[in-house]
């Protein structure tokens, strides 16, 4: 549901493997200290939801607790919380889908807290061509390869009585709003804080939108934080900590937006996709990440709604309890 520019190699290992490299050896420490924790980042490349890691990083949030994180990119838009079921990583950002699919699976794999508190996915279309869900029949849609697009997708099509044959899907491999300007597709499927400033910027018009929500999709939280259910059970002081120091360092960077994109682009010289288009999705993704009880704020109405959601478009055969999901004993209060 992003777009990105800049590949990485990752080895993913087998899922068979899960339950021997689940995350149970010791946390390692680094030699002045500090404890090795390792985050997978939901996309493939950098982006903007990068920034809490790399304003905690530069800025000294995590050393403060006594933490050296590093990022463990995925070798795809599905992967981190398959990094985190396999133990190559601790604590996976990823989505609220992502978490229901591998409980589905029996992976080892618990959300502790919401990154976002809102869907802000939909459809973008030009300027003066709006969109419903019935009219989505016959367009050419860019879509990514990861669970919540297909999830939506199947949700909104659903609503609408229509199915996935009615539309011509075009995947994007880079980013579909590049895609949507040139003309190549109709639709793009995508959020609102990553298409529609990058759309601004390029073309100088904000594009139509259509929000999942307003065609038959639940209102529910995106993006999560999801750790390795052994890592937590041995290094429940250590979640408690990375979640403290990214809350310091994701409340910093919504205080100073300038200065946290700034960090970001610098961070390991990021190839980011320019400061103006930064800055304008990070000021974009800002409003999502707070509820009325502050960042991290995660509810069992949240689960089930998404589950039944999910369970009536006939992607899971049925809702597991939302304890299987979640957990919010992690989070300070």
């Amino acid at each position: 549901m992003k777009f990105s520019t800049w590949m990485v190699a990752a080895a993913l290992l087998p899922l068979s493997l899960t339950a021997a490299c689940g995350g149970g050896s010791p946390a390692a420490k680094t030699a002045d200290g500090l404890t090795e924790v390792k985050v997978a980042p939901d996309w493939i490349a950098p982006d903007i939801t990068w920034i809490p890691y790399t304003v905690g990083i530069s800025n000294g949030f995590y050393k403060a607790e006594g933490l050296q994180v590093s990022l463990v990119p995925p070798p795809d838009n599905s992967s981190s919380v398959k990094l985190v079921a396999s133990g190559q990583a601790d604590i996976a950002e990823t989505t609220l889908t992502d978490q229901m699919f591998a409980a589905k699976e029996g992976l080892p794999v618990i959300s502790i807290a919401n990154l976002s508190q809102t869907n802000n996915w939909g459809f973008f279309t030009p300027p003066g061509k709006k969109i419903s869900g019935a009219s989505l029949k016959g367009l050419r849609v860019g879509v990514f390869d990861d669970a919540w697009t297909k999830a939506m997708l199947g949700v909104v099509l659903k609503s609408a009585g229509l199915t996935t044959k009615d539309i011509q899907q075009i995947t994007a491999t880079d980013g579909d709003v590049p895609l949507l300007i040139a003309n190549k597709i109709d639709a793009a499927t995508n959020t609102t804080n990553f298409a529609a400033p990058q759309y601004a910027q390029e073309t100088g018009k904000q594009p139509e939108t259509l929000l999942a929500t307003a065609a038959g999709a639940p209102d529910i939280p995106i993006w999560n934080y999801a750790g390795n259910k052994q890592w937590l059970q041995k290094n429940p002081d250590l979640a408690r900590k990375w979640l403290a120091a990214t809350a310091k360092a994701t409340e910093w960077a919504m205080a100073h937006p300038e200065d946290a994109v700034k960090a970001y682009e610098t961070f390991h010289k990021l190839k980011t996709t320019g400061y103006a288009t930064d800055l304008a999705q990070w000021k974009a993704t800002v409003p999502l990440l707070k509820a009325s009880k502050g960042l991290f704020t995660a509810t069992d109405a949240q689960w089930t709604e998404l589950g039944q959601a999910l369970k009536d478009a006939g992607q899971l055969d049925k809702v597991l309890p939302p304890s299987e999901y979640y957990t919010n004993q992690y989070v300070s209060q």
